[in-house]
Parts: structure tokens; sequence; C-alpha cells
């Protein structure tokens, strides 16, 4: 895994600049922005033979139909993927966020105080324990929604299973690594452009797909099956 330049490839485009300025545009549009420019970027990794940064295609408005739906199977499988690990979540949340709150508002002396400590440290670890699962779990189901253009192909248990035992470690600093260039992103952006978040997204998204392709083929040398990349990623758009 190289980590940085999962960052500094975005630069070195000859057109970086305008593509920033091109594809933020979609950073305002509600949901769909977002698949956009997601679909961009998996035209870029996933849609073509040549892996040069410094050829990666140029975001084309033209194309805006091909990234909207190349971007949503991704985004419907991580919507779906989210929403079971939240509802699965909140059986054990709810409950102890409700005892909490009860023995917070009544003094009962120091031994409901420890228990209160004790299940709110309880809580931060099994938040942790959650995230750090959801993040496991959706970086397999994104990668393979990506290659196969497909929402039922994409939920192969196997290949989940196999793609967390091999890459777990590598998920779990890419994803810190990927929080904080995010942060370091958004204060280089607002002190040039005094809009972090408008220079920030496109090139955090661009972050978090490159470290996906290097863990895909982490994956691939340490003995994972590879996923079959759908022809709807290959056409004359690979070529813009």
């Amino acid at each position: 895994m190289n980590y940085t330049v999962s960052v500094s490839d975005y630069f070195k485009s000859p057109k970086w600049m305008m593509n920033t300025l091109l594809a933020g545009v979609c950073v305002f549009i509600p949901v769909v922005g977002q698949m956009v420019i997601k679909g961009w970027l998996i035209t870029g990794f996933w849609g073509r033979d040549d892996e040069r940064p410094e050829t990666f295609p140029d975001f084309d408005f033209n194309n805006f139909g091909k990234y909207l739906e190349r971007g949503l199977w991704p985004f419907l499988v991580t919507l779906v993927a989210s929403l079971v690990i939240s509802m699965a979540a909140c059986v054990i949340i709810v409950p102890v966020t409700m005892i909490l709150t009860v023995l917070s508002s009544h003094d009962h002396g120091s031994a409901s105080g420890c228990a209160a400590a004790l299940l709110f440290i309880i809580l931060m670890i099994f938040y942790v324990v959650l995230v750090v699962g959801t993040m496991a779990l959706v970086t397999p189901l994104t990668i393979r929604a990506s290659i196969t253009q497909d929402f039922g192909q994409s939920f192969n248990f196997a290949f989940i299973k196999r793609f967390i035992a091999l890459t777990w470690t590598e998920i779990i600093i890419a994803s810190l690594f990927l929080f904080a260039a995010s942060l370091v992103l958004m204060a280089i952006g607002a002190i040039i452009f005094c809009i972090g978040a408008y220079f920030a997204t496109v090139p955090t998204y661009f972050c978090w797909v490159h470290l996906q392709k290097q863990l895909y083929r982490l994956y691939l040398s340490r003995g994972g099956e590879p996923v079959p990349v759908s022809a709807k990623l290959r056409d004359d758009v690979v070529a813009a």
C-alpha cells in the first residue's frame, strides 16, 4: 500500500484544477452529485487499461449520465449495508443509552455512578468496533459494486469474507489515512479558496477510490479471486 500517492496522483493530471472546479459543481447537487463524482472516478480507475495518473480522464459534463449510472450501484450498496448495520446497532445502543439516562438523572450513590461510567465505556468501545466493522464490511462491498456494476452481484459473502480476512489491517489504516487526508485537504482549501469543502471533496473521493484499487490489488496478491470487470465500464467514455 502506498498511501501518499492516493493523494499526490490527483495533482499529476495536467487539468487537475479544472477537474476540481467542474466535478466540484456536483458537490452542490444533493445525492446525485456524489454519485456522479464517484462514477467519474470509477471510470478512471476501473474502466481503462492505462493506469498512469497523468492520463486520468478529465471530468466531462457530456458524460454526466454515464457517471451517474456508474456511481449508482456503489452508492446503493453502501446505503443498504449502512442501514442494516445501523438498525442492528440500535438494538444495543438504544437500551444502553436509556439505562445511562436513567442512572444519570437519579443520584443513587457511587454504585450507580460506577455502573453508569462502565456502561459509557462499553458504549464507546462498541461504537469504535462498530465504525471499524462498518468500514471493513462496506469497503469490499463498494469495490465489488464498482467493478461489477450490479447490485445483486455486490453481495457475494464469500468474496466479502475473503477480502476482509486478507486485508482487514490495511482497510483500517486506509480509513484512518483517508480521515487525516480529508482534514488536511479541507484546511488547505480553506486557506487557498476560503471554501474548504468545495476544494476537498473531489480529491478526497479520488483518494478513497485510489485506496480501494490498491486494496483490491493487495487482495489479489494474497490469493484472492479476481472479480470480472463489467462491460459497462468499457466504452468510449474511457478514452475521453
